[in-house]
């Protein structure tokens, strides 16, 4: 099995696009202490022998920052590499304990599970046995020491590394879902607002339409008239109120939008009773009944054949209370898009909703206060 490739490595690379270079490759600059051996026994090296420590610390630096612009997947050929300049170039210097410690950190990153521990105990024995063929006795605690050290810690380093790009790429994609939940959300919001914006007030400009037809048919042509006039200033109500709501602007009062329902329904032969003893409500919470008065003189518009309808707000102890009562018989209540729609706004500000057509149609929406 290729290990490079299998399940046994992931593809992130250590190197992170977004760092400056010295966040990438600032760390190399401890291993200058590779040379330190080379620096305290000078004297009794060749310049060849001077020119081969030199070229193996710069190829296995060169083959390092290779690694780290690789994903971790196509890391091992790397990896051996290194493992086997470390090995040559102890021959000559002890300093080699302080790059298998960059080796161990490759091994803590970009491995995973058993892999990764099987890795590094290879790692371990390569320097044990580096420690027994070219390090003399007496020097064995000089160089095994610090080399497990420098391994173990920059191997765990490396393991914490992969741990936290893990959790910062889940904290990524997490923050993700939550802004497109929150374009879903935001989506189903508007369409929610467009119906109870202009559901009552498409319902009564189709319903006005219909009324100046039947007058055109029976010459009533001022009567007409007087009806087409009411369209256009139906419409441009609605504009207005699309405009508003795709502005942010707020949308009449909740006294006021209560006189225009009852003026409407008044056109259409209703006999409207309406009392308003309400002290002061929040501007989100008047916004919702605004719309649960909407939707209800929709309902009563198309569907129901009332004579009369009782409007009333009023201040309980507790919470505010917005009915509307009337006369007309009808079915069971069918719970459509409108409905759901006030009833969802009424929820999310803690209150209940409750319709019923036992005797009449009867809706009470309350809101805590």
């Amino acid at each position: 099995m290729n290990l490079s490739v299998g399940h046994f490595t992931h593809s992130m690379h250590i190197a992170r696009p977004s760092r400056h270079f010295l966040g990438n490759y600032g760390h190399l600059f401890f291993s200058v202490f590779y040379f330190f051996p080379l620096y305290r026994s000078w004297n009794i090296h060749t310049r060849a022998e001077i020119a081969y420590e030199v070229i193996a610390y710069v190829v296995f630096a060169l083959i390092y920052c290779k690694a780290l612009k690789s994903p971790s997947s196509k890391v091992l050929p790397f990896i051996i590499i290194m493992v086997l300049i470390c090995i040559l170039a102890t021959q000559l210097t002890p300093g080699t304990s302080t790059l298998f410690g960059y080796i161990a950190y490759f091994i803590g990153f970009c491995f995973l599970g058993f892999a990764r521990w099987l890795m590094f105990f290879f790692l371990v024995l390569s320097i044990a046995v580096v420690t027994l063929l070219f390090i003399p006795m007496n020097d064995w605690a000089y160089f095994l020491g610090p080399a497990l050290v420098v391994s173990l810690g920059l191997f765990s380093f490396g393991f914490v590394e992969y741990k936290d790009r893990i959790h910062n790429d889940e904290t990524r994609k997490s923050k993700e879902q939550l802004q497109q939940l929150a374009k879903i959300a935001e989506r189903e919001r508007i369409a929610r607002d467009l119906h109870d914006l202009l559901g009552h007030s498409l319902s009564s400009i189709s319903l006005k339409s219909e009324l100046a037809s039947k007058f055109i048919v029976a010459g009533l042509l001022d009567k007409a008239e007087t009806e087409a006039q009411e369209v256009a200033k139906l419409a441009r109500v609605a504009l207005s109120e699309v405009r508003e709501a795709v502005s942010g602007m707020q949308q009449l009062g909740l006294t006021a939008q209560l006189d225009v329902m009852a003026s409407r329904l008044q056109d259409k032969g209703v006999k409207v009773h309406k009392e308003v003893e309400c002290g002061d409500i929040s501007a989100q919470k008047e916004s919702c009944f605004c719309f649960v008065a909407k939707e209800a003189v929709t309902n009563v518009l198309k569907h129901s054949n009332a004579t009369e309808i009782k409007i009333s707000l009023n201040e309980q102890s507790n919470y505010h209370q917005l009915t509307f009562e009337d006369d007309g018989q009808i079915g069971a209540v069918i719970w459509g898009n409108g409905l759901r729609g006030i009833k969802s706004r009424i929820e999310e500000l803690g209150g209940h909703i409750q319709v019923t057509t036992s005797d009449g149609y009867k809706l009470v929406a309350q809101l805590p206060k």
